[in-house]
């Protein structure tokens, strides 16, 4: 595979092949039925929290969180049980 498409190709059909098995993966905290993962910018609105704190939270493995590549996504109901298990214990 010399020729780079045929690289950027390869890599990216294993990308959606991990992307379908994920959203198959009912056992996977991120994955929820009918609830797609919304980006770091969404959830910092969502929250009304910092950047600062989330990356805070992300590091202390407060909240859950799935990385595609470079890429960070988050389950709002995960992150929302995540942060609720959190002030219970």
């Amino acid at each position: 595979m010399s020729n780079p498409f045929e690289m950027i190709d390869a890599r990216l059909s294993t990308i959606e092949s991990l992307l379908i098995s994920l959203k198959h993966d009912t056992s996977h905290p991120l994955t929820t039925q009918n609830e797609q993962p919304i980006s770091t910018k969404e959830l910092i609105s969502f929250l009304d929290i910092t950047e600062p704190t989330l990356i805070r939270w992300k590091k202390k493995g407060k909240i859950p969180f799935l990385q595609i590549g470079s890429r960070i996504l988050y389950q709002k109901s995960a992150v929302l049980a995540a942060l609720e298990n959190k002030k219970r214990g």
